[in-house]
């Protein structure tokens, strides 16, 4: 299955989509095994792989307003939405729901 395009997060469980968007909307970008994601103030490039059992897991790094941010995360492709969850090293972590655009 080929994933790659631009999601828009639409739902998060730790925040409401006017945090999600406060910046520039939510958005995961994938184009082969790596990708790009934004939220709230956290912008980081994705490192992607498929496991054993069909989903995706990953990891990130980049940065929350001006702080060094990373983590990792994982996710299942149905159709053209996300569904997973993301974990900030040392901080929150939330499950999401994101739906292709492009």
């Amino acid at each position: 299955m080929i994933i790659d395009g631009t999601y828009e997060i639409v739902e998060m469980e730790q925040w409401d989509k006017e945090a999600i968007d406060l910046v520039e909307p939510g958005y995961i970008r994938i184009k082969g095994n790596r990708g790009e994601l934004h939220f709230i103030c956290v912008d980081g490039d994705m490192d992607i792989r498929r496991d054993k059992a069909g989903g995706y897991k990953f990891s990130w790094d980049g940065n929350d307003e001006c702080d060094s941010a990373s983590g990792f995360g994982e996710f299942v492709c149905d159709g053209d939405i996300l569904t997973g969850r993301i974990y900030c090293h040392d901080g929150d972590d939330s499950s999401f729901v994101a739906k292709k655009i492009l």
